[in-house]
């Protein structure tokens, strides 16, 4: 199974959204971060939350 992702960009922040191309149904939300931050030890991409939901 894949699915297609519907991002937003906001200065500082992403969201993704996750369908199924087949159906629209919500497959996942994900918030990357977007720019390293080393007192953290995160580098941009990774990922922040992610929330999954299973049909």
């Amino acid at each position: 199974m894949f699915g297609l992702a519907y991002v937003c960009d906001v200065p500082g922040e992403r969201r993704m959204l996750i369908l199924d191309p087949r159906t629209g149904a919500v497959l996942g939300l994900e918030a990357p971060f977007t720019r390293d931050d080393r007192r953290y030890g995160v580098r941009a991409g990774d990922v922040m939350e992610y929330s999954a939901w299973l049909r």
